[in-house]
């Protein structure tokens, strides 16, 4: 019992052996066996198993970590009032996260849920709106996917257990099995049960195109991210979706059909033109590229001694060497659109492997939903004979054949 109480205390964390030896034992001598014995017994009691765990997962060489996130008794005392106060949270923390959230909306928003699930373990809502922004923190880059991944799937799991007809928890627990696990037939299940209380989510019907588009089923992610649109056609983010899927099945002309729509509905975004000056490149229109690139930059306040170099590397030698230019800017500065994700994708199409698997390996540790793209991106296309490339990919898919 002191084993589970010391462990609760410290649920979402990798806990070492020796911790576990000081806290729990208290420095006593103790044999690996009597500590692997107080595991069983605990997994036992819990009918856990330490291959497919739902309660205690074990690290090799690293340590333990629980998976669920413990509600300590003395939190319930008063129902009443604590329902209410949570949902008092909950309102306020939903309200900040409407629209396209700022990065001081979130951390602010996560207060708010954090409390609100400690008030009222209870709160199937909060408890999933709690495990939706962790997602978006550690996607964001604003907090560490290997800490906080596991933390949202266990709330994710909590809320669908709270009230199995939450759909919003069904998507979490998806999108974790999906970034974290990589477990391909459990996120779909989820998003199927999401889509099965509701078929025209377009949150479940994003997230299933993105797992589709991942796993080589092209034309059904297409399908998917098309009903995403018809179930709401004025989300710029769903329009975005769509275009990516569709430059995933390699329909250029349909993408780029799409990314003008997209453009118009964006005001001329600079971050949707540099989108789509990938797309043109990979369909083979140079000058189009450039437009893109150059109209991207101008957008986002760029310098006109900027704009210039931008003219005279294309005239020089071509997109790549725009390219060349573009990742200089990157590393230089990170208000030209999404730095690493764009770092990577020059980095791949310049064949700059080092680098491109170096950030690779970042948005795997990440669990960044840019992972998705590594399978059917044409932008990766040239990094597939690399040695390296099918080790990172097995990372990923589980060594699926």
């Amino acid at each position: 019992m002191e084993l589970l109480v010391f462990l609760c205390a410290r649920a979402g964390q990798v806990v070492t052996k020796e911790e576990i030896l000081e806290k729990v034992w208290q420095g006593r001598f103790v044999s690996d066996d009597t500590v692997k014995a107080s595991f069983y017994q605990l997994r036992k009691a819990l009918c856990d198993t330490p291959r497919k765990p739902r309660f205690i997962e074990t690290l090799p060489k690293r340590g333990y970590r629980v998976l669920v996130i413990p509600v300590p008794l003395g939190l319930v005392k008063d129902s009443a009032i604590s329902q209410g106060a949570a949902a008092d949270l909950y309102d306020k923390g939903e309200a900040l996260l409407s629209g396209q959230p700022s990065v001081a909306a979130l951390k602010q928003a996560r207060l708010y849920f954090e409390r609100a699930t400690e008030t009222d373990p209870g709160h199937a809502g909060a408890t999933a709106a709690l495990a939706h922004v962790y997602i978006h923190l550690v996607t964001g880059g604003l907090g560490k996917g290997l800490e906080l991944m596991p933390r949202a799937k266990a709330l994710a799991a909590r809320a669908v257990g709270i009230d199995p007809k939450l759909i919003s928890g069904h998507v979490a627990h998806g999108i974790t099995q999906l970034l974290h696990e990589h477990d391909l037939s459990a996120a779909e299940k989820s998003f199927q049960l999401a889509l099965a209380l509701n078929p025209e989510d377009s949150t479940s019907l994003r997230w299933m195109a993105r797992l589709r588009s991942f796993d080589g089923r092209h034309a059904d992610a297409v399908v998917e991210a098309r009903r995403a649109l018809r179930a709401d056609a004025l989300s710029l983010a769903v329009r975005r979706d769509l275009v990516e899927t569709l430059f995933l099945a390699r329909s250029y002309a349909d993408a780029l059909a799409e990314g003008q729509q997209l453009l118009q509905m964006s005001g001329n975004a600079g971050d949707v033109r540099l989108g789509l000056s990938w797309i043109y490149f990979i369909a083979g229109d140079h000058p189009q590229a450039f437009d893109a690139v150059y109209e991207g930059f101008k957008s986002l306040g760029t310098s006109q001694e900027v704009l210039a170099r931008a003219e005279e590397s294309f005239r020089r030698g071509g997109m790549r060497e725009l390219f060349r230019l573009w990742a200089r800017f990157m590393e230089e500065q990170a208000d030209l659109g999404q730095r690493t994700i764009d770092l990577l994708f020059l980095y791949s199409l310049l064949d700059e492997r080092d680098r491109a698997f170096a950030l690779l390996d970042m948005i795997v540790q990440q669990c960044h939903p840019a992972l998705l793209l590594l399978p059917p991106s044409p932008i990766f296309d040239a990094l597939r004979d690399d040695p390296r490339y099918a080790p990172l990919l097995a990372r990923i898919t589980g060594d699926r054949d």
